[in-house]
């Protein structure tokens, strides 16, 4: 366990609120917090772009413990920079898409449909093909007895 006191800020069940790391293991943390979550709730617990995700294994008072499923870096933890309150962290899923993601989008949808009317060409281009065949072939097969008949009919008909 390496002692230390570095600001945080946390997510749980969506609601932020500022926290502060006393202590961290490989894989978990003393966290302390002005309303800390009931055991078994997941955190999310960020500090810079380190995102660290747990859950709270202990609470008592304003402290609980949290267990990670990975180990946790002291040096990457250290080195994370603190957010300015003011600045605001961006969840890419919500955040409008740029013009080029927005053509990556359109260019990947406008190629999907012309690979779908190529299949489709090349399916009616093979269904023509074989119903050719089976023309020409049926045309070979009949021929040559019809051709036959029409023979022995003309000649019972003189």
């Amino acid at each position: 366990m390496k002692e230390l006191s570095v600001p945080c800020r946390m997510n749980v069940g969506g609601k932020w609120s500022s926290g502060c790391i006393h202590e961290l293991s490989d894989k978990g943390m003393l966290v302390s917090s002005s309303e800390p979550p009931p055991l078994g709730t997941y955190v999310e617990i960020r500090r810079g772009t380190l995102i660290i995700i747990g859950r709270v294994v202990w609470n008592g008072g304003s402290r609980f413990g949290v267990r990670t499923q990975d180990p946790i870096s002291l040096a990457a933890l250290l080195s994370e920079p603190v957010l300015d309150r003011r600045q605001k962290t961006i969840d890419r899923r919500s955040a409008p898409r740029s013009d080029s993601a927005r053509r990556t989008v359109d260019r990947s949808a406008s190629s999907r449909h012309r690979s779908s009317a190529f299949e489709f060409l090349c399916i009616v281009a093979l269904g023509a093909g074989v119903a050719g065949f089976a023309a020409v072939s049926s045309y070979h097969a009949l021929s040559a007895p019809l051709a036959a008949t029409v023979v022995l009919l003309d000649g019972a008909a003189q």
